[in-house]
């Protein structure tokens, strides 16, 4: 990955983030305008073959939230954002990001879990929880900002070497 997608894709992951910490969205505006600019960017840099790259990319990113998206387990702008992300760093990157990001949630859902047991939950209900009902005394389980497993799943790629500038 060059220097160019790696600036686009650590802008598009920190607004993303600023987003959806401070109001659980992202918003439709960031999503298109990024998924257009790296359909743009990768035809007039490597020619028009690329943007069918792009497009596997995105469909790489965007297929395996649709199912995660369905359950309600992640919102619309979730799925939306991988897709832009697809178009910048294409298939194989876009999904080493779905698994990590996933791999992330599930150990966030389990520290969130943990706030519930008992010599825990009494610490824990000291904690300010910005998203709805805190997770130690949520009946139908806390919601957490997707990004919050996004940005250091994409921050292991980039120190695996998988994205690099």
């Amino acid at each position: 990955m060059n220097t160019t997608v790696l600036a686009a894709t650590v802008t598009l992951l920190a607004a993303a983030c600023w987003t959806d910490l401070r109001r659980m969205v992202i918003p439709n505006r960031l999503t298109v305008l990024f998924a257009a600019a790296g359909l743009l960017y990768q035809g007039i840099a490597y020619g028009y073959v690329r943007i069918g790259w792009a497009l596997v990319g995105a469909a790489a990113g965007m297929l395996p939230l649709l199912l995660l998206y369905a359950l309600r387990g992640i919102g619309g702008g979730d799925v939306k954002w991988f897709a832009a992300f697809g178009t910048w760093a294409g298939a194989f990157v876009s999904l080493q990001l779905v698994v990590g990001s996933v791999l992330f949630a599930g150990a966030i859902a389990l520290a969130l879990m943990a706030f519930r047991l008992p010599g825990i939950r009494a610490i824990a209900l000291h904690l300010k929880w910005p998203w709805g009902e805190h997770p130690a005394v949520a009946r139908r389980g806390a919601k957490f900002p997707f990004m919050l497993a996004v940005a250091p799943a994409y921050a292991a790629l980039v120190y695996s070497g998988s994205i690099v500038g």
